[in-house]
């Protein structure tokens, strides 16, 4: 009799879903709450890889089950407006079409472009894309498009007399498409519907905040829900009792894996995951199999940490440093000195940089500032720190 393979039991690859998700109960409420009101606006945001986007699939998931309309379109990877309208077009097919018939045909007509079908691999739908020449013509044609397209779903949800939840993941990057005119264009089309609830959730927290400033484009339109780390406790326990369920003794290390490679949910779960991998073998884990783990992750991902630091400027390099070492401040004359900053104001500088290409985040910290990734910040420990003597 052969012994069934062990199954890890944490996910950290797409959406996550069933058992490997877990608390978010109110974030889940508050989501759910927007998705059946008409009308009503929501904007999420907060850091990277916090689990987000798997929260927004749940409520989604769990508003559908109670006999809800949404959809969720992700606009992270779009390059051009028109693929704004062709994703929320795609995602709208492919949620109504399981529950109302000839909802292509009837958007199509709404919106009043020449529309191509296409078949979708997963599921045999064909989804509708309009005219790809719209993706060349000028910025306000593409304009109209979007404001089309979502207008055909305001007025499908007032003729089907129900709400539509349209949840737009990384919305944000509207911007890219003329920055504050893109803004203000997307304020100008949903403040006016009200069968359609939306959820516009984002992960660059200083870009929209910026939008819910006073005279930002979305200053007052919205309600807000600030989307931060899971509780701790709750995280580590859960952390020891999935690994313990699944025959590795674990006690603590779930708060030890929170503390070293903690806040985001994802970078913690992945330590936690190869825990699991290093500890079946034995059926017990500890606090220091943890560093163990992190530094196996950081082994895999040996190629695009190099990379990334073969792309920063020597004083941008020195400035990481001085940020994993935590330095009693990064403009002391101390710090001057020790990693060969030519003058306070360039070290300043040059942390400014780092924090708008993302690899710092502003922190309570002594140098003011903390790694976006705790797995750069570990191999910054462990390759760059001892060319200064550091470790």
């Amino acid at each position: 009799m052969t012994s069934r393979p062990h199954t890890n039991p944490f996910r950290i690859h797409g959406v996550v879903t069933g058992e490997y998700f877990t608390n978010r109960a109110a974030e889940l409420s508050r989501i759910r709450k927007t998705l059946r009101e008409p009308g009503a606006k929501l904007l999420v945001y907060g850091p990277r890889r916090m689990g987000k986007t798997s929260a927004l699939e749940r409520a989604i998931e769990r508003h559908r089950t109670g006999g809800g309309v949404a959809f969720l379109a992700d606009i992270s990877t779009t390059t051009a407006l028109a693929d704004v309208a062709n994703r929320i077009l795609e995602a709208a097919t492919a949620a109504l079409g399981r529950k109302w018939k000839d909802v292509v045909g009837d958007l199509a007509a709404r919106i009043g472009l020449s529309i191509t079908l296409k078949p979708d691999p997963a599921t045999g739908l064909m989804l509708p894309n309009v005219d790809i020449a719209l993706r060349a013509a000028p910025i306000d044609a593409q304009r109209a498009t979007l404001a089309r397209t979502l207008d055909a779903l305001d007025t499908l949800a007032k003729d089907r007399k129900t709400v539509i939840g349209v949840v737009l993941d990384e919305f944000q990057e509207i911007r890219r498409f003329g920055d504050d005119e893109a803004e203000w264009h997307l304020r100008g089309v949903v403040q006016h519907h009200s069968h359609v609830s939306y959820v516009l959730a984002g992960s660059q927290a200083h870009v929209i905040e910026r939008m819910l400033d006073k005279g930002g484009a979305f200053y007052k339109l919205a309600d807000q829900l600030v989307f931060g780390a899971i509780d701790e406790a709750h995280l580590a326990q859960w952390i020891d009792d999935r690994l313990t369920a699944s025959g590795v003794k674990a006690k603590g290390v779930g708060a030890c894996i929170i503390a070293i490679a903690g806040p985001r949910t994802r970078d913690v779960v992945q330590v936690a995951r190869r825990c699991y991998d290093n500890g079946i073998a034995h059926r017990h884990t500890s606090d220091e199999e943890v560093t163990r783990a992190l530094d196996d992750v950081v082994a895999e991902q040996e190629p695009l940490l190099e990379s990334l630091w073969s792309r920063c400027s020597p004083l941008q390099q020195n400035v990481l440093r001085a940020v994993a070492a935590n330095v009693d401040g990064l403009t002391t004359a101390a710090s001057t000195r020790r990693f060969g900053f030519t003058s306070s104001g360039s070290a300043t500088n040059a942390a400014v940089a780092l924090l708008d290409q993302g690899h710092l985040v502003r922190a309570d910290t002594r140098t003011g500032y903390a790694f976006e990734n705790p797995f750069v910040r570990r191999w910054i420990e462990v390759r760059a720190l001892p060319d200064i003597g550091g470790t």
